[in-house]
């Protein structure tokens, strides 16, 4: 039973899934705190799930991409809600997810956005995700735990509940096409602007990271390098110019680079990393000859 209203929208986009979708709404459904709107964003009715368990869940069908999907359902979130979480479709969440990031919020009006403590990332089943929810006992004082600096310096792209007054300033970058690799790390860089941003050990879930309806991995190979280096050009990095260039030949090419030949050399069929290494030398290839462009793998 819901004890309280919340001061949280969600905006969900989802592309090709709607049965994953229906069990993420479902998980939602369990919140202590109720979500005041829920925003569902898909290219296409099909995508959307035959049911909804909330009078509140609006749809929104419009453009193909993760960044112009979230601001579609930013665009219709009235600016009188507080908040507003933007979450994947394969999530899992504790029941106090919504009321632990309202409260944190609430009282740390210096904080302009978090992402909440992620217990698995990638290669969980629904039912694991619930399993590891459910015995969940956080170490002495975690709770409370905030880092803003190290690892929690950027926002995570699959839970995120940012202040909807800072949205009408700062939206998510429509350049990027399709899952718009990296566009977590180019708004967290932004909302720095506005106050602290960080990862909030009081709000806990799981990310499935199911891999069906993603993009095909020459083309994420591509937008691995070609992203980064959209936003080193526009001096969106959080480190100075030449350390700036530095990290992303060593972390945004050579790392995906060893990675992929790393992978293929030890017979990794997970992923198809031939087709991803093809992307990362396309991408290599276009920053040389000045054709570099995150939305070039529109053109694959």
């Amino acid at each position: 039973m819901h004890e309280s209203a919340s001061p949280i929208a969600v905006v969900i986009v989802s592309k090709g899934r709607p049965a994953i979708l229906a069990e993420t709404l479902e998980s939602l459904s369990h919140q202590t705190m109720r979500p005041v709107q829920i925003v569902l964003v898909v290219p296409s009715a099909s995508d959307l799930p035959e049911s909804f368990w909330n009078d509140n869940v609006q749809t929104v069908i419009g453009p193909l991409g993760a960044s112009v999907q979230r601001n579609e359902g930013i665009a219709v979130i009235p600016l009188t809600v507080p908040y507003v979480a933007f979450f994947d479709d394969d999530m899992e969440f504790k029941d106090d997810y919504l009321a632990s990031a309202a409260a944190f919020l609430d009282a740390n009006p210096g904080v302009v956005g978090l992402s909440g403590h992620v217990l698995g990332n990638g290669n969980v089943t629904r039912e694991d995700g619930r399993a590891r929810i459910a015995a969940y006992q956080p170490k002495r004082d975690f709770q409370v735990k905030f880092q803003s600096e190290g690892s929690g310096h950027t926002l995570h792209g699959c839970n995120m509940v940012i202040r909807r007054g800072v949205l009408e300033y700062e939206n998510f970058d429509e350049v990027l096409p399709l899952y718009s690799y990296n566009e977590d790390y180019d708004l967290s860089l932004r909302l720095e602007s506005y106050g602290r941003i960080g990862r909030f050990a009081g709000c806990i879930s799981v990310h499935l990271e199911t891999p069906s309806g993603r993009v095909r991995e020459d083309m994420r190979g591509y937008s691995l390098v070609a992203n980064n280096y959209y936003f080193l050009k526009h001096k969106r990095t959080h480190l100075p110019g030449p350390l700036a260039w530095v990290r992303f030949w060593i972390v945004c090419v050579a790392r995906p680079l060893v990675i992929c030949l790393t992978q293929l050399a030890n017979g990794n069929q997970s992923h198809d990393f031939r087709a991803r290494l093809k992307g990362i030398l396309v991408a290599v290839k276009d920053i040389l000859t000045g054709k570099s462009h995150p939305r070039r793998i529109l053109e694959f």
